[in-house]
């Protein structure tokens, strides 16, 4: 179940408008499945350097109790913030069409990834509590949850005409079930209070 979350929660994150699912967006509606393609591979590849940052860092202190309870409470309002931001925004797809084709476009979307610090907030402060047993095992399945969504956006972006109605919808149902995980950060949070009374 824990894997399951992990995934869902990555597909979401991942899905949810914002500068990389913009970008691969753009490269689909302007240049075709290959663009996009090299636009997802670009990002996916700054997800990997989050993912094994967090790997380091959840492998040393993720069990701490301290930390487990620090973690669920600072990831659950940080998760409710971005609910109320997603939920409220209004996102346009600027669909204005760059020169960049290739391995170009893979390095531009790299560094569009790699400047977003939200990334490593998010991987670090959100992702712990729901972490199983085998922390490789759990970012591996968080890992196919975000791949899942740039891809099916790389798909849709470079077969079908987006509208922003459908982004707005994406927002609304996003909201919700990041106020759901909220829940479960603060449940978690809660866990690890009573366990530090005994």
């Amino acid at each position: 179940m824990e894997y399951f979350i992990l995934l869902s929660m990555g597909f979401l994150a991942a899905i949810t408008p914002g500068p990389d699912i913009f970008y691969v967006l753009r490269e689909g509606l302007c240049k075709g499945k290959v663009a996009a393609l090299w636009a997802v591979f670009g990002i996916l590849s700054g997800n990997i350097i989050y993912l094994s940052l967090v790997a380091i860092g959840v492998g040393v202190v993720g069990k701490n109790l301290y930390f487990q309870l620090v973690v669920g409470t600072v990831g659950g309002l940080y998760l409710l913030n971005i609910a109320k931001v997603v939920f409220y925004d209004k996102p346009t797809l600027n669909s204005s069409c760059n020169n960049l084709e290739g391995f170009k476009v893979y390095k531009e979307a790299l560094l569009l990834n790699l400047s977003n610090p939200k990334a490593m907030i998010f991987f670090a402060v959100i992702v712990t509590p729901f972490m199983g047993k085998s922390i490789l095992l759990s970012l591996f399945f968080l890992f196919v949850g975000i791949s899942l969504a740039f891809f099916v956006t790389a798909f849709v972006a470079s077969s079908f005409n987006i509208k922003e109605t459908l982004l707005i919808a994406i927002n609304k149902i996003a909201a919700i079930i990041f106020v759901a995980f909220a829940i479960g950060l603060f449940s978690s949070a809660y866990r690890a209070y009573l366990l530090l009374l005994q």
